[in-house]
């Protein structure tokens, strides 16, 4: 079942994703681009530390979702060996990054008074206005990542201690899973919302 499932939301994130890059095209400006490179030429550590958390995060949970997702989606087999240590020990360095981004990004990821608004639109099915913030769907999927991180994480740091039996131990494991694949949909999502918004500014 979890890896039909897997497969199917996969899928559909991915042509989400490429429908709405063909329905409305970003349009990019390498002068703008430009400009910007210029203008971020000097950075303090602070944003040096904030730039790198990123990609570092985005990293980790690559070879994390390849680690654990991979050998169960095509060979049905749960990890082992190198692979489970591979996986053991990038974890720790994707959840310190993440507490790193919450701190350092979360203030810019806030809702603002426009973005409630939109919000509320579309939670009662009603047509936002044509003038609405563009950044409602990437702020969202920010917290949306950062809240399913922590059932991602707490699940497998309470099965290594001999509380629960075995029925416990297997609710854990498919809390990891479920949570691990919702919280990989919600990085693709983010990723394509952010890489879009840095093309429609630039």
């Amino acid at each position: 079942m979890f890896p039909t499932i897997s497969w199917v939301s996969l899928g559909l994130v991915l042509a989400g994703i490429v429908v709405h890059c063909l329905v409305s095209p970003s349009r990019r400006s390498a002068k703008g681009e430009a400009a910007k490179s210029i203008s971020e030429g000097d950075r303090s550590l602070l944003a040096k530390l904030k730039c790198l958390a990123c990609p570092l995060a985005l990293g980790s949970l690559i070879v994390l979702f390849i680690t654990g997702f991979v050998g169960r989606l095509f060979f049905g087999e749960l990890m082992t060996g190198y692979t489970l240590m591979l996986h053991v020990g990038l974890a720790p360095v994707f959840v310190v990054c993440l507490g790193f981004i919450v701190i350092t990004w979360g203030h810019q990821c806030l809702l603002n008074d426009t973005d409630r608004q939109r919000l509320g639109s579309l939670l009662c099915l009603n047509k936002p206005d044509s003038g609405g913030t563009p950044d409602l769907g990437w702020k969202l999927t920010f917290w949306l990542a950062m809240f399913l991180a922590v059932p991602a994480s707490l699940s497998m740091v309470l099965s290594m201690f001999p509380i629960f039996g075995t029925h416990g131990q297997e609710t854990l494991l498919c809390l990891h899973q479920y949570s691990s694949l919702a919280l990989t949909l919600a990085v693709m999502t983010h990723v394509y919302l952010v890489i879009r918004r840095k093309a429609l500014r630039s």
